[in-house]
């Protein structure tokens, strides 16, 4: 057992905050701030009284022999037969039961079962925490948009033309619009931006896609002599010649399941060529009927009722963003970058408005949170879910029970019943 550890983590959550602290001595211990854990072996910073001397200074846990003696110390923190702890003036002795420590080492290792501690933990605690899983997820999310932003030189709009292709990806084609994006000059776009089939010529030229071998060989012929396709081939030659465009490989687009991209590419034409969706408009929306009408980009002409060049048409209204797409774009895309975007420019209420899309939202369906919901921990709306992903993918993935609120409850009880 790890002693060290264990009484690291006891003080860090304040597990004896109700109990009347006593020095080895008898001194009384009041805490006001028991320091920032810069290890494991200390605690910086920390605010304490014994017997109503106010102390700042360094707070030891469980010292070990060699271990040079912290001058800094106000308070030593160690188990009842710690030897090296006497060098310290104040001293306070924990121990914890038997139970307590087994139960620590196994969430020490990740091993701790969680699905009785999540059924029996109460609603309050179990929100909070979801709360603060959102948060998180919302940062985390937030830094890799940071990053994007610095990569496009801090032009926040080419940071979220770049973050709507990542995502437009859906997952699985992820990778291959992301790689596709880095192909594309924004700063040749913008030149060509009122001409709609000079967008889609660049666009679809850059993904490989007007390559004759992209087609499907039983589409070839068709799309050969279709008009929209040859005019395409013909701007894109053209722009090729004039701007010296490199193409990526439309080979990248396989192995990305039986969707093609072709009518995703050709919604991000339009989007881009109609220039609404931008930051300021998303951040001037104030309900998600607003927003969702700012996102549904209709489409019209050929793209309307064909999926990939040369495929059979079919008759229908022009093609929208599926309400499913839409709410993933929106949780995926949206949220994030308004968010990252209201801390860069220190407006809470945008980071508010981010996390309230998501209170708004149904809850996603996918295998974590069907997971979840079988141990019976029940989402009720986006923010919900994008917690519950948190919750796998950072803490149960890495097996870092140890930092799991639901770890800590279950310690926390046993600790307060010795």
């Amino acid at each position: 057992m790890n002693k060290r550890a264990l009484l690291h983590y006891i003080w860090k959550y304040r597990l004896p905050e109700n109990a009347v602290l006593k020095t080895c001595n008898g001194k009384k211990i009041e805490v006001f701030s028991i320091g920032e854990s810069s290890n494991g072996s200390h605690f910086k910073n920390g605010h304490i009284t014994i017997d109503n001397e106010e102390l700042h200074g360094d707070i030891v846990i469980e010292p070990e022999e060699g271990d040079n003696v912290n001058a800094n110390a106000v308070l030593c923190i160690a188990s009842p037969h710690n030897i090296a702890a006497k060098t310290y003036k104040h001293i306070l002795h924990i121990e914890a039961c038997k139970e307590f420590e087994q139960k620590f080492a196994a969430v020490a290792a990740g091993r701790f079962d969680c699905h009785e501690e999540i059924a029996n933990c109460d609603s309050l605690h179990t929100n909070s925490y979801l709360s603060r899983l959102l948060s998180e997820r919302m940062e985390d999310k937030a830094g890799r948009i940071a990053a994007t932003h610095l990569i496009g030189d801090k032009r926040w709009e080419e940071t979220l033309f770049r973050t709507l292709v990542r995502n437009f990806g859906f997952g699985i084609q992820g990778d291959a619009f992301e790689k596709w994006a880095e192909t594309l000059n924004l700063t040749i776009l913008g030149k060509h931006r009122d001409n709609l089939l000079q967008i889609e010529a660049i666009f679809f030229g850059q993904a490989g896609l007007l390559e004759k071998d992209s087609i499907a060989d039983y589409y070839r012929t068709e799309a050969e002599r279709t008009p929209y396709y040859n005019e395409l081939k013909r701007e894109y030659k053209f722009l090729t010649a004039k701007f010296g465009l490199q193409q990526t490989d439309y080979n990248i687009w396989r192995g990305c399941g039986n969707s093609m991209p072709h009518t995703r590419i050709a919604r991000l034409a339009a989007m881009y060529h109609k220039g609404d969706v931008t930051l300021s408009n998303i951040a001037e929306c104030t309900t998600l009927d607003e927003l969702k009408r700012l996102l549904q980009t209709p489409l019209d002409g050929y793209w309307s009722n064909h999926s990939s060049f040369g495929s059979t048409s079919s008759i229908g209204k022009p093609e929208t963003i599926s309400t499913k797409h839409l709410n993933l774009f929106i949780i995926n895309t949206i949220a994030p970058i308004l968010y990252a975007y209201g801390k860069h420019r220190k407006e809470e209420t945008l980071c508010s408005k981010a996390e309230d899309f998501l209170h708004k939202l149904p809850v996603e369906d996918n295998g974590i949170i069907r997971g979840w919901e079988k141990i019976g921990l029940h989402a009720h709306c986006a923010a919900d879910t994008q917690a519950l992903i948190q919750l796998k993918k950072e803490y149960c993935n890495k097996k870092r029970c140890i930092d799991c609120m639901f770890a800590y409850q279950h310690l926390r009880d046993t600790y307060l019943k010795k």
